[in-house]
């Protein structure tokens, strides 16, 4: 087995910015409901707005896709367990070309502070797909 990473960092001003400057239009490409509801229960949203986008980019680089066109965001939902810690849902496209490379589960870890959120997302990988030559 092999590990795939990826990680990203978000400005929590820029989450602030795309929210007020196109709303719910891009509020609905990057998110889901649930996530919505639990964005908007917290006393700062774009905390942890900024932290699931995040997670979604880490999330696209460890399945290392190449997309047929823009990346289906809402695909990627970031959720939480039973315990209350992120995990990852995909859906439609994601999930296929997860399936594909015969990926597990993809485990996320989040933080944020005032100004940035960061992500990373974490797969083992079949010896069937680990290149030595890499």
């Amino acid at each position: 087995m092999d590990v795939r990473v990826g990680t990203d960092i978000i400005s929590v001003a820029r989450i602030e910015s795309l929210e007020s400057q196109h709303g719910d239009r891009f509020l609905r490409r990057w998110f889901t409901d649930e996530e919505l509801t639990y964005c908007r229960s917290k006393a700062r949203p774009s905390l942890h707005l900024a932290a699931r986008m995040a997670a979604k980019e880490a999330v696209a680089k460890v399945l290392r896709a190449p997309w047929s066109g823009p990346v289906p965001w809402s695909h990627v939902e970031i959720t939480l367990d039973a315990s209350g810690a992120p995990s990852v849902r995909l859906s439609g496209e994601p999930l296929e070309i997860a399936q594909g490379q015969g990926l597990g589960s993809i485990s996320v870890s989040l933080a944020h502070c005032d100004d940035f959120a960061t992500a990373t997302a974490v797969c083992l990988v079949p010896d069937a797909l680990h290149d030595d030559s890499v």
